[in-house]
């Protein structure tokens, strides 16, 4: 649970967030201040990026680190772990700093993110039209959950041993979750 949530604008949150240290969440005027991952979950992110980035190296999807905001809508802004967008990447800002056409979003648990990272941003993420997936990894097990865009909402598949392997059918790529946590120490 968080506690001392700040409040204030969205031009305030974008100011205050690019001074901060830290990264920050923005949700209907709530500051959400993002702590600090473990190994693992530094792990994860970094062989999912890997992973992505070697295999749509000759597309035209870019694939992004957790430093570039999502923006689900004016009084909304995350940062997912990763992010993928295929096709010409569209930003809010002449930074290039909020995105708003992300493919695939990906967030790995901690203890601190579990309920939003399954329920919350199941929802924010939904809300964005061109958000076709969004993967979530456990960083304590080899478990991954997949949110796949259909007509009528999204498609949860779960996978949880390392011969699983996660089809990304609208990047034309897969995820082997022995590669994902082949670092992870169990």
């Amino acid at each position: 649970m968080v506690t001392n949530i700040r409040h204030m604008t969205v031009e305030e949150y974008l100011a205050f967030d690019e001074a901060s240290d830290i990264r920050n969440e923005y949700i209907d005027g709530a500051i959400i201040p993002m702590t600090g991952g473990t190994g693992n979950h530094g792990e994860l992110i970094a062989s999912i990026i890997a992973m992505l980035f070697f295999q749509l190296e000759e597309t035209d999807c870019v694939v992004r680190a957790g430093t570039v905001r999502v923006r689900i809508d004016e009084t909304k802004y995350v940062y997912p772990d990763a992010s993928v967008v295929c096709g010409e990447s569209l930003f809010a800002d002449d930074n290039k700093t909020v995105l708003l056409n992300p493919t695939v979003v990906v967030e790995v648990t901690s203890p601190s993110s579990l309920e939003r990272d399954h329920v919350s941003k199941v929802e924010l993420y939904g809300a964005v039209p061109s958000i076709q997936c969004y993967l979530i990894l456990d960083q304590e097990r080899v478990f991954a959950e997949c949110y796949t865009r259909a007509e009528d909402g999204w498609v949860l598949r779960e996978y949880a041993s390392p011969d699983d392997v996660i089809p990304l059918d609208g990047l034309g790529c897969s995820l082997p979750l022995a590669g994902v946590y082949r670092r992870i120490v169990r």
